[in-house]
């Protein structure tokens, strides 16, 4: 491992000064950025390590557990203050992998998203790398290089740091910069737009907000529950989400949504019954049997027009609609194949159907990547201005010989 200088940011006062600087100087317009938390026995990450390059070329890692435990704020989350500067100041972008658990980290120091950032994971999604690319994969990948990933179950909590901690952080913003620099030589600006426009969605702060009460509509396995299974999976769920904010603790440690949805199913009326739900821990049903009971009794009191109502199902397709539908997941399938991507990423058959029906789909189709790499294209398709064929069994999409003609 090569050992590479750096700028150790260890106080506020030292903090303030850095983030000053990157923001002051008009040369420096992004910087590759980095995180690192502890997330194994908390409801919030712990923010343990920043680790940034600037586009000169300067590495820096900044110690916010040093900072805020040497800071005389009252918050001591305020000590971060000027990291918070930066990440807002519009004219330093921010260069990310995989952003999504950065901003979620970042998020939670202000409840400020941070602006402008460019994703290389959503960016080399166009060079083939996948929509779920490793960091490590990548740099391999697209420039050769192999990082030692020797510290990824670190405890990035445990101070002091050891070299090899150090050196690792600080490679993951070191291959980050030259990874934006390949992906803004190699990409289109068709594809430098989509990647923007996935970015400016990404920092929808309602992404990032814990709403307890909206905690059941992120419990897995109720897709096809009733109105009172739904109250009732909501009542518990925002229960649990509450006591793992206030007690912070992880919310599989409080209640697992396999518990939740045994219990909805066959409804305990005692706190005896409890016991008999598969999965629970009895220590659970002693601290908070009587709660969940009670939780469940007020959902049974309840008039049934104050249960959540299910979402409508989708109508089945007719024969004509099943066909269209099962042309253009095949053409979605070679796409999926052609980019490595999981197909129910890309899109879904219900997704295709609604597009067909002039209805808005779930997912954003013609939004970001998925409207450059087949939004478009189905459009185009239903329209009749684009055809499918099979070349060397490959299935490929072209322009009809009329549109070419007009």
């Amino acid at each position: 491992m090569t050992k590479q200088s750096f700028l150790s940011v260890e106080t506020e006062s030292q903090l303030n000064a850095y983030c000053q600087r990157l923001i002051a100087q008009p040369e420096i317009t992004w910087i590759a950025i980095d995180t690192e938390f502890v997330r194994e026995d908390t409801y919030y990450p712990k923010l343990s390590l920043i680790q940034i390059q600037d586009c000169l070329g300067e590495l820096a890692i900044i110690d916010p557990l040093k900072i805020q435990e040497n800071s005389t704020q009252t918050d001591s989350k305020k000590a971060l203050s000027a990291f918070i500067d930066l990440l807002c100041d519009p004219n330093t972008l921010k260069v990310f992998h995989s952003a999504r658990q950065d901003l979620e980290v970042l998020y939670q120091l202000a409840h400020k998203m941070p602006v402008s950032i460019f994703d290389t994971q959503i960016a080399t999604l166009f060079l083939k790398q996948g929509e779920m690319a490793g960091f490590a994969r990548v740099v391999k990948a697209l420039l050769g290089i192999t990082i030692d990933k020797s510290q990824t179950r670190t405890n990035w909590h445990a101070r002091p740091l050891t070299e090899a901690q150090i050196q690792y952080a600080l490679d993951d913003v070191r291959y980050l910069a030259p990874l934006y620099e390949h992906c803004l030589k190699v990409l289109t600006p068709e594809q430098l737009q989509a990647v923007s426009e996935e970015c400016e969605m990404m920092l929808d702060a309602s992404l990032y907000t814990i709403n307890p009460k909206k905690a059941g509509g992120k419990v897995k396995g109720i897709k096809n529950y009733k109105a009172k299974q739904l109250a009732l999976v909501n009542a518990l769920a925002e229960w649990r989400e509450n006591f793992a904010i206030t007690h912070n603790q992880p919310k599989k440690w409080v209640m697992s949504d396999e518990v939740i949805t045994q219990m909805v199913k066959r409804p305990p009326k005692t706190v005896e019954a409890l016991y008999k739900v598969p999965h629970i821990k009895a220590a659970s049903i002693m601290s908070h049997g009587e709660e969940w009971i009670r939780l469940i009794d007020q959902v049974f009191a309840q008039p049934p027009e104050q249960w959540p109502q299910p979402a409508p199902k989708t109508p089945s397709p007719n024969a004509q609609e099943e066909a269209i539908v099962l042309l253009l997941n095949g053409y979605a399938q070679q796409v999926a194949i052609d980019y490595r991507l999981n197909l129910h990423s890309l899109i879904q058959r219900n997704d295709l159907l609604a597009i067909l029906r002039e209805q808005p789909p779930e997912k954003p189709v013609f939004l970001g990547w998925r409207n450059l790499l087949i939004g478009k294209t189905i459009l185009a398709i239903l329209k009749g201005e684009q055809s499918l064929t099979v070349i060397h069994q490959h299935i490929e999409c072209s322009q009809n010989l009329q549109e070419n003609l007009s």
